[in-house]
């Protein structure tokens, strides 16, 4: 069972792991995991709120950022330097280092990093031993 922020307006549904969601409020967030398409991503990294979703993420035990994109995508943006972002983002990550950071792709793929992710956490807190 994986848990989906009530404020998430368009969740991934995660059909094809055969998971089930359940709508309800998280610390932070949209499942312990922020995901972003490019779009957003850029503008939160532009006007400051993705440093204090990080800091959010930073006091819960593990915690991540997806993109929905490619790294290199942030140097086709229009509206703004990619050179700029790419520095603000190497920045919060040396602030941060405890929260991942993943370019995944494609919505498709962010989705499919993110059930793993989640399920190896689930695991692993089962399981605490090294080998798992």
């Amino acid at each position: 069972m994986i848990a989906v922020d009530t404020r998430e307006r368009y969740p991934y549904r995660f059909a094809p792991q055969g998971a089930e969601t359940v709508r309800e409020t998280v610390p932070a967030g949209d499942y312990a995991i922020e995901r972003k398409s490019l779009e957003n991503f850029a503008a939160t990294l532009s006007d400051g709120t993705l440093a204090f979703q990080l800091q959010r993420l930073a006091e819960l035990p593990l915690a991540a950022i997806v993109v929905e994109a490619r790294y290199s995508a942030l140097y086709k943006l229009e509206h703004v330097n990619g050179s700029w972002l790419a520095d603000q983002l190497a920045r919060l990550e040396v602030r941060y280092p405890e929260v991942h950071l993943v370019f995944a792709d494609s919505r498709r793929f962010a989705e499919e990093w993110t059930y793993r992710f989640l399920a190896t956490a689930l695991t692993d807190a089962a399981d605490p031993s090294p080998n798992g």
